[in-house]
């Protein structure tokens, strides 16, 4: 797709492979990881090793773009489960970019030549009862959107310390939750770029019902956007099969902006059974259609190891070789 407005971190002619699931990844050398309710966050402290690996295998499958091992930080998880106080929790968010970076550096990559996004996930991620596919605790108006200022900015803090490349506001099941964050990025720094990604349960609609246009929309009017600090919007953690669909219900509202799009593998979450459901779907003949609508970031969620993320990277250069012919 022609014209995109491309903005820092990325430059003109990027096509960049993301990495996928860490807690698919992680689940390779720690078990249990899908049962705990601190989910892959537990290994930053317990296995940071494993973690690093995990990173490495992402950039040797050929990601240019790893995430943080942060998407399940909360202060208060870390306290009823680890029994961490305040700033023992942002020490530990902390070293989550180190080890992303770290894996960079034992990758033998150059500098600038991966980027390292800070993970921010939502509310809901972190109450392990799935809710992060609903966004009930908006719907319910059980969380305020002071709430959720107030409950993401150690993580934000802590991030913008470590001096990520981007943060990525991820997995969001509600615009509300994904305006809160942007505020509280606004507030903390002053410079760093963010992409914002939502999860979708259809073509048209986010996860809790909402629609997607009135999503990207209300991102649009965000004081980050109009000072071209939001430089990708997209769609994650989401089945393959809705994607096109989503990607044009945004490009109905944006036209500018690159795309971003990792998806699960297909599969869904059961959060009462606490396990994943259904058959993996293949996305090779998909990958064409987001390459047409402008999606330059592809990669994967839950249930995308680094097997196919390799994979994916072949599918990304098939699709542009038969766009070129």
């Amino acid at each position: 797709m022609a014209g995109l407005k491309i903005l820092p971190p990325l430059e003109p002619g990027d096509l960049l492979l993301l990495d996928g699931g860490m807690s698919t990844q992680l689940s390779r050398y720690v078990t249990g990881v899908d049962e705990d309710p601190l989910w892959t966050a537990r290994s930053l402290v317990e296995h940071p090793d494993k973690v690093e690996q995990c990173h490495m295998d992402f950039i040797n499958a050929g990601a240019r773009i790893i995430l943080t091992d942060s998407y399940q930080i909360s202060e208060q998880g870390f306290k009823d489960h680890l029994s961490l106080d305040s700033k023992a929790t942002r020490d530990v968010i902390v070293k989550s970019v180190q080890i992303a970076r770290t894996a960079v550096t034992k990758c033998g990559r150059p500098d600038n030549y991966i980027l390292v996004g800070g993970s921010i996930g939502p509310y809901g991620a972190c109450q392990h009862d799935g809710s992060e596919y609903t966004g009930d605790y908006i719907r319910n108006g059980s969380v305020t959107k002071d709430d959720l200022v107030k409950w993401h900015r150690p993580r934000i803090e802590a991030l913008s310390k470590a001096v990520v490349d981007f943060m990525a506001v991820e997995t969001q099941p509600t615009w509300q939750e994904a305006i809160a964050i942007l505020d509280c990025i606004a507030e903390v720094d002053p410079v760093v770029p963010v992409w914002v990604t939502f999860t979708v349960k259809n073509e048209t609609s986010l996860a809790n019902g909402e629609s997607i246009k009135d999503a990207i929309s209300h991102v649009m009017r965000h004081p980050l956007y109009g000072s071209g600090r939001i430089f990708a919007l997209g769609v994650n953690c989401c089945s393959p099969k809705v994607i096109t669909g989503a990607l044009d219900s945004i490009r109905a509202v944006n036209r500018s902006l690159p795309l971003v799009v990792y998806p699960n593998s297909g599969e869904e979450w059961d959060g009462a059974e606490r396990c994943w459901k259904g058959v993996p779907q293949v996305w090779d003949e998909c990958v064409s259609d987001w390459l047409k609508r402008g999606t330059i970031i592809f990669g994967g969620c839950c249930r995308v190891d680094s097997d196919q993320v390799m994979q994916l990277r072949v599918s990304v250069a098939k699709a542009l070789m038969k766009q070129l012919r």
